[in-house]
């Protein structure tokens, strides 16, 4: 089966790729690789169990994995690398693109990653250990070095002629930028500029002074939202010179925004271990080993709850109907205080905030945490005076006190619950800490104890 056969490919209904690989008929997965973009074998495969995903893989051939190694996890394609001969195993590397070669090399255990550095041609060879310079999660570390680059002074009939030379290597052909002679960026002109334009023209005067660019040390994220931010084909990479290394395309940003959006949301539920796997190709133990951790702490954190209702029994036995109120005012609590912390949080992410403007955080959602908290409140203190009375017994003190207690503990929990829930992550952050680390779970707990204090507190100051 050559290359070829897999160059006319359309969308694939997920259910029947699914269908085709669970057959472990390697005549039904050539047929799926002749017809589904490999996007859509990839969303089919995430859904496949630990067994099923290992028979599939055992059963791939060269080729077909060759088309596949892009959009499959970088171990799954290792364990199936190391049962291919030689001649194989090159093909298969030699297919991946720049920046999935580097996530699979540096996916390997160090002693086993020259074995498949050799196997490589001396460019791909060459661009695999500059990539692997550049730590993971910099914007290095994810950029491709399949470019197109051309200098100033020359005209669109040499440009043209010099793209066609890296026509098939370049990852992105819409956008070439311009350099100088020691290749720092100048600019960029669009293809279809050089297309439309006559031959003789030069390229300077075509060109566009956008130097939009970041370090190769910067972060992922940082240059995910530099993408996003500017409307981005492609990102330039310099290095400490200002030199052009590589570009950061859009599909690249957008698997970077999902990673790090998936790991804001295991971190702000308290889910450490951030793995790449899918949720079902995640084994029980996996998913136990990344939680576990919070989960014991934040329990034995929460006893402060308890010890704080001990100290207040003896409010709580001569005023019983206050018991019936309790869990909406730690409740409250809880869900303005994550609302606040993911406001917040979704806010650095994009880099709408910074740690200069903790103060502007705190007046904002302050404002927000009293105008909810007195709403709620009055609603509160209406329910019990005129449909208390008539469905539970107060006892010994009126429902007006009652109504008066609960009233202001709920805006008072709503109003502390969010500059706690704002606070946090911004303080967390100021101390190089990641914000989502102290967000739901911590809060909740932390804005349960202030609660139960805030709560029994008002009933013994107004019950005497």
């Amino acid at each position: 089966m050559g290359e070829s056969e897999f160059t006319s490919q359309q969308p694939v209904d997920v259910d029947t790729i699914l269908e085709g690989l669970r057959s472990l008929s390697v005549d039904r997965i050539n047929e799926i690789a002749r017809e589904a973009h490999p996007g859509d074998v990839e969303v089919a495969f995430e859904r496949l169990d630990d067994s099923d995903r290992e028979e599939v893989m055992a059963l791939l051939p060269a080729e077909v994995l060759s088309a596949w190694a892009d959009y499959l996890p970088a171990a799954d394609v290792e364990k199936r690398l190391e049962t291919l001969p030689r001649t194989e195993q090159r093909e298969v590397l030699e297919s991946l693109s720049d920046d999935e070669l580097v996530d699979l090399l540096q996916e390997m255990e160090e002693e086993d990653r020259p074995q498949y550095i050799e196997l490589l041609g001396e460019e791909k060879r060459q661009v695999s250990e500059d990539l692997m310079r550049y730590p993971e999660e910099t914007a290095g570390g994810r950029m491709t070095m399949a470019m197109a680059t051309v200098r100033e002074n020359l005209s669109v009939e040499e440009a043209l002629r010099q793209l066609e030379a890296v026509r098939d290597e370049a990852e992105i052909l819409s956008r070439i930028f311009v350099v100088d002679q020691d290749s720092r960026l100048l600019g960029k002109v669009r293809l279809r500029d050089l297309a439309f334009s006559d031959r003789k023209t030069p390229i300077s005067e075509l060109m566009d002074s956008d130097q939009i660019s970041v370090s190769a040390m910067a972060d992922q994220e940082e240059a995910a939202q530099m993408v996003a931010r500017y409307d981005l084909m492609a990102l330039p990479v310099i290095d400490e010179e200002g030199r052009v290394i590589g570009v950061i395309t859009h599909d690249d940003a957008l698997e970077i925004l999902e990673e790090e959006s998936t790991e804001d949301m295991e971190r702000i539920s308290g889910i450490g271990g951030y793995g790449e796997l899918a949720y079902l190709q995640t084994s029980a133990v996996a998913h136990f080993k990344r939680r576990f951790g919070w989960i014991v702490a934040l329990a034995f954190m929460a006893l402060c709850s308890g010890f704080i209702l001990h100290a207040f029994e003896s409010i709580l036995k001569s005023y019983y109907i206050l018991a019936l109120y309790l869990p909406m005012v730690v409740a409250a609590g809880g869900n303005t205080g994550a609302q606040s912390a993911t406001m917040v949080i979704r806010a650095m992410s994009l880099g709408e905030l910074d740690t200069r403007e903790f103060w502007r955080v705190l007046w904002k959602e302050g404002r927000v945490g009293i105008m909810l908290g007195s709403l709620l409140g009055l609603c509160v203190f209406l329910q019990i005076n005129f449909l208390l009375p008539s469905t539970f017994d107060t006892g010994t003190v009126s429902a007006f006190k009652v109504g008066l207690v609960v009233g202001f503990a709920l805006m008072a929990q709503v109003l502390t619950s969010t500059l706690i829930g704002a606070g946090l992550p911004v303080a967390a952050k100021r101390i190089n800490l990641d914000p989502a680390v102290v967000a739901s779970p911590a809060i909740t707990t932390l804005v349960d104890m202030s609660g139960s204090v805030i709560y029994f507190g008002l009933a013994g100051w107004l019950f005497g």
